[in-house]
């Protein structure tokens, strides 16, 4: 008798047990809310070529337990934290992915020496053990720029002009991604854009793209307020805080404008000064005429 209670008991205990974990699993599939909880992606946009970058993915696990995460670029995966595997943390080989992974951990991935490849869209996901088996993930986008390693160049000028000539310069970029971005100043004051004419950009083999502005307008006084002129053209990249210029300073080419009465007051004086060096000269003349006369008369006297 006593054998088959304690049986019954256990039997009854078992079932109790059975539905207790059901309830809960019925609880978890039914509730709008997860314990898991991404808080946090970080993906640094735009980085530049040759920088090292960190990757973070903070998650709270409300106190599952975690089983991986694993990061993707453009859906491939690269790199993965198991905390029960060794090492933990592994790098899946990608083009234009390398990973550190003396630096990486659960929360964070360290990308070195990036390179154009480099960018894409990277997501992060995380998943927790059995029995919840909970899954979360995110996706943000990386931009790489390739800073040019000069500044703009000023083409076309000249280092003289008159008030009313036209000045028609160019200004380049060097190769960068994505092509700065050209503004002309005279003065230090900007130009107008009824005054600069835009190029489409120039697209070269290595995926590297250069700007082309040029600039036409009419000299007048005001561009010489101060006896000269400067033109500057200025290339910048505003999200990563590049600027570089070129400048040029010119300078007014004077015309010397001579009245009426100054031309005929000089051709007096040269006339004046014709007729000092002509006297000597007819001075000369006469003598030789009157020494040959002599010598003729002579010579016929002796004859006789």
């Amino acid at each position: 008798m006593d054998v088959s209670r304690r049986f019954h008991n256990v039997k009854w205990f078992s079932a109790l047990l059975e539905s207790l974990l059901r309830a809960l699993l019925l609880m978890k599939a039914i509730s709008p809310a997860t314990p898991l909880r991404l808080v946090m992606l970080d993906v640094p946009s735009p980085t530049v070529v040759g920088q090292e970058v960190e990757l973070t993915c903070s998650f709270d696990l409300n106190g599952d337990t975690l089983y991986s995460v694993k990061w993707y670029k453009d859906d491939v995966e690269f790199y993965r934290y198991v905390p029960n595997d060794w090492p933990p943390g592994q790098f899946l080989p990608l083009g234009g992915v390398r990973v550190d992974l003396s630096k990486s951990k659960e929360q964070s991935v360290y990308i070195r020496n990036v390179a154009l490849e480099t960018a894409g869209v990277y997501k992060c996901e995380v998943s927790t053990e059995a029995p919840v088996f909970d899954t979360v993930s995110a996706k943000k986008d990386m931009q790489v720029y390739v800073l040019p390693t000069e500044g703009p160049k000023i083409t076309h000028r000249h280092l003289k002009y008159q008030i009313g000539d036209t000045v028609t310069v160019n200004c380049t970029s060097a190769k960068s991604k994505p092509a700065a971005t050209l503004n002309w100043y005279i003065n230090d004051k900007p130009v107008g854009p009824e005054y600069e004419t835009v190029y489409s950009t120039i697209l070269h083999d290595d995926g590297l793209e250069v700007s082309c502005l040029s600039l036409r307008l009419l000299i007048t006084h005001d561009h010489f307020t101060t006896g000269n002129m400067r033109l500057k053209c200025e290339a910048s990249i505003p999200r990563v805080r590049y600027t570089m210029s070129d400048e040029t300073l010119v300078f007014k080419d004077q015309l010397q404008h001579v009245s009426g009465l100054q031309i005929r007051e000089t051709l007096s004086k040269i006339r004046d000064t014709a007729a000092i060096v002509a006297t000597p000269v007819r001075w000369i003349h006469y003598f030789l005429s009157l020494l040959t006369t002599v010598y003729n008369c002579f010579f016929m006297c002796m004859r006789n």
